[in-house]
C-alpha cells in the first residue's frame, strides 16, 4: 500500500506539471473564476434588485375599458400613483406586446350594485405582475377608504368590523431574497467548474494518450495499474477542486468587500461554517465528477469520443441545478441524497438556505465517495484490458 501511494503521488505531481503548462487550464481553472466570479455574484444581484426597485417604484401603466364607472378609483389610484392611464385602441394587444402593464374592464350591471372589474395582465412579465399588486392595492385603499367614510357617517369605525388584523414581520428582512438569489447562482459555477476545471487534463490523461500513442509505453512500466489511475485521478481531482476552491473563496471576498459599501443591492455574506459545509460537500462531488470524467477518458478511443461521452455527464449536472432551483421542495426528501449528481446539487442549494441536516450531508457524501471508488476500479480494470486499450 505505500508503494501504491507513493507512486500514484509521483504520477499525479508529473500530470499536475504537465496540465498546468496548458494555458487552457490555467485559463479555465484560475484566470475566469477570479474575474468572473466577483461580477457575477455582486453584478447580477444588483441589476436584478435595481430593476425591481424601479418597477417598484413606477407607477403601472393600464389601459381602461368602461373608465365611467371608475371614476373615483382613478383618480385616487393615480394621485397615490399606483397606476397611470394609458389611452391605446386595443388594449389586449398593447398588454402582448408590453405598451401598457395591464387592463382594467369595468362594468356595472345595475344601479347601486357594485362595480365588477376584470383585470388582465401577462404573466410572463415581471412588470406587469407588479401592476397586478399595485391595482389590487389601489382597490383595496379606495374600497377602505369608502368603507370608513360609509361607517364615519353612522357613527362606526372600521376596527370594529374587523375581528382579526394581521402585522406581517420578517425575521431576516432582505437577507432571505439575496440569499436566495446565491443560493440560484452560486450552485451552478460550482458545479460547472467542477466539470471545466479538469475537463481538459481528463481529455490528456486518457484518450489524449491513447491519441498519440504513448498509453501502451505507460503500462509496460512496473506500476500497478491502480497507482496509475489515483495518480491521474488525483491530478484531475486537484485542479477541479482548485477551481471550486477558486470560485468559493471570490465569492466570500467579493461579498466582504461589498458589505462596508451598504446598501441592499449587496447579498448577505455566507457563514464560514456554511462555507466549509460547501467545500466539504463540493468536495466529494468533485471527486465523483472527476472520477467519471477520467473514466470515460480512459475507456474511448480518442479525445473526441471521449467529449461526446462527456455530454451526458454534463447534462445530468446542468438539469441537476436547474431541478434544484424548479423543484425545491423534493430537498426534503431523503432518499434523494443517495442519488449521485442529484444530491450534490440540491445539498449546495439548501446548505446556503441552511435547510439541510447531517443525515442529508452524510448520505450523500458517503454515496458520492463509494460511487467515486468504484470508477477508479473501473478505471484500473480498463487499463489491466490489453484488448481494450489496445482498441
Amino acid at each position: 500500500m505505500p508503494s501504491l501511494i507513493r507512486v500514484a503521488w509521483a504520477v499525479c505531481r508529473k500530470e499536475l506539471v504537465e496540465a498546468v503548462r496548458d494555458r487552457r487550464t490555467v485559463l479555465l481553472g484560475v484566470l475566469i473564476p477570479i474575474l468572473v466570479m466577483p461580477a457575477i455574484t455582486l453584478g447580477l444581484p444588483y441589476l436584478a434588485q435595481r430593476e425591481e426597485a424601479r418597477l417598484r417604484a413606477a407607477p403601472a401603466r393600464v389601459a381602461v375599458r368602461g373608465s365611467e364607472h371608475l371614476r373615483g378609483f382613478l383618480r385616487t389610484a393615480a394621485a397615490g400613483e399606483w397606476i397611470v392611464r394609458v389611452e391605446v385602441p386595443e388594449p389586449e394587444i398593447a398588454l402582448r406586446q408590453g405598451t401598457v402593464d395591464a387592463v382594467l374592464e369595468a362594468s356595472r350591471a345595475d344601479r347601486g350594485q357594485p362595480v365588477r372589474v376584470r383585470l388582465l395582465y401577462d404573466e410572463t412579465s415581471v412588470a406587469s405582475i407588479l401592476a397586478r399588486q399595485k391595482i389590487d392595492e389601489a382597490v383595496a385603499h379606495y374600497s377602505l377608504r369608502q368603507v370608513e367614510q360609509q361607517l364615519a357617517s353612522r357613527g362606526l369605525r372600521v376596527e370594529r368590523l374587523l375581528p382579526i388584523q394581521v402585522e406581517h414581520v420578517s425575521l431576516r428582512p432582505g437577507e432571505d431574497a439575496g440569499r436566495l438569489q446565491l443560493a440560484t447562482i452560486l450552485p451552478f459555477f460550482m458545479t460547472a467548474w467542477m466539470m471545466l476545471g479538469g475537463q481538459y487534463a481528463a481529455l490528456d490523461l486518457g484518450a489524449g494518450e491513447r491519441e498519440r500513442g504513448t498509453l501502451p509505453g505507460l503500462l509496460v512500466t512496473p506500476p500497478h495499474r491502480l497507482a496509475l489511475v489515483l495518480g491521474k485521478f488525483g491530478a484531475v481531482f486537484t485542479l477541479a477542486t482548485g477551481s471550486v476552491v477558486l470560485v468559493v473563496g471570490t465569492v466570500l471576498l467579493s461579498l466582504q468587500l461589498a458589505s462596508p459599501l451598504g446598501g441592499h443591492a449587496a447579498p448577505p455574506a455566507i457563514p464560514w461554517r456554511v462555507a466549509l459545509s460547501l467545500c466539504g460537500v463540493g468536495l466529494a462531488l468533485a471527486a465523483f465528477l472527476s472520477a467519471m470524467q477520467l473514466l470515460l477518458s480512459l475507456a474511448a478511443r480518442s479525445v473526441r469520443e471521449a467529449q461526446q461521452l462527456f455530454t451526458p455527464l454534463y447534462l445530468a449536472v446542468v438539469a441537476s441545478v436547474v431541478l434544484a432551483q424548479v423543484l425545491p421542495e423534493w430537498g426534503r426528501r431523503l432518499w434523494l441524497y443517495a442519488l449521485p449528481v442529484l444530491n450534490g446539487a440540491y445539498l449546495l442549494r439548501g446548505l446556503l438556505l441552511e435547510t439541510v441536516g447531517l443525515r442529508e450531508v452524510a448520505l450523500a457524501i458517503g454515496g458520492l465517495t463509494m460511487l467515486t471508488g468504484v470508477a477508479l476500479a473501473i478505471g484500473a480494470w480498463v487499463y489491466q484490458r490489453e484488448r481494450l486499450v489496445a482498441g
